[in-house]
């Protein structure tokens, strides 16, 4: 799907560890008409990143504002493109939903599609990294564009996603990873770093990794000293990831906590 003509990206200036390159947003057009569907503002304080979004939507109409999940790397300039462009603003969560003027802003909701032209939108809700995390799937009904799927920090342009445990669970997780690898026609589009030619090819290599972590994790438990106190999540998460992972400790314990959670739901794990 060609962002010249049905979607413009547009990164935000806010590079760091967990943004990579910085935030993508964005700007879905009908090639027949005149309106337009923003997708993840980015992070507030950033009028330069306003500008560039203005210019992309042009002359069309915002007839409404998603936000993939609630964290502010996504969300903090949502007040404020709500009153740039007049529209509403919506999230799986409702207090991300913001009302403009008579037009409402509902949660949205699984399976929900969207129309802009010919650019059909529908919401997938992929739980997991956090529990309101949604993905849309792009696709063009008069067949000349390829599907594409946004899926926010579900899965990244590059490296893996953290989960923000205890509100995103590893086993929700895996069963969105398990969904979108059913794809098998969509570019990826996320939220952060390059878009991907197959969202269902990272989805696979995602779910790979992830397994492969709670195997390791199982490994870590068996050979834990029983005398000792039970491995804390804080621990595992320094022993699987180490220091030179890049990430701070906090990330890499909530990954851990998830992993242990998972287990724990699984019955393979009786954790005080």
């Amino acid at each position: 799907m060609p962002e010249a003509r049905l979607v413009k990206r547009i990164t935000c200036d806010n590079p760091s560890p967990m943004t990579l390159q910085g935030t993508n947003t964005y700007v879905l057009r009908g090639e027949e008409g005149s309106e337009a569907i923003i997708v993840d503002p980015g992070p507030a304080d950033h009028p330069e990143h306003l500008a560039q979004v203005r210019a992309a939507v042009g002359g069309r109409t915002v007839t409404q504002i998603l936000v993939t999940h609630r964290h502010t790397d996504h969300t903090g300039a949502a007040a404020e493109f709500g009153e740039a462009f007049a529209a509403p603003v919506r999230g799986h969560d409702v207090a991300q939903c913001r009302a403009v003027d008579a037009s409402p802003a509902a949660p949205l909701t699984e399976g929900e599609v969207m129309e802009l032209g010919s650019l059909r939108v529908q919401v997938l809700h992929t739980p997991g990294h956090t529990s309101d995390s949604v993905s849309l799937w792009l696709r063009d009904e008069t067949g000349a564009q390829e599907e594409a799927m946004i899926t926010g920090d579900t899965i990244l342009g590059e490296g893996t996603t953290m989960l923000d445990h205890p509100d995103g669970t590893l086993t929700d997780y895996l069963n969105s990873l398990e969904r979108l690898r059913r794809y098998t026609a969509a570019r990826l589009l996320p939220a952060h770093g390059p878009e991907q030619e197959s969202v269902a090819a990272v989805a696979e290599r995602y779910l790979n990794h992830r397994l492969q972590r709670l195997d390791q994790v199982r490994g870590l438990l068996r050979e834990a000293d029983p005398g000792q106190e039970e491995l804390s999540a804080a621990t595992l998460g320094e022993m699987i990831y180490g220091q030179r992972s890049g990430l701070p400790a906090g990330v890499t314990t909530k990954i851990a906590a998830a992993q242990l959670d998972h287990l724990q739901r699984l019955g393979e794990l009786d954790r005080r």
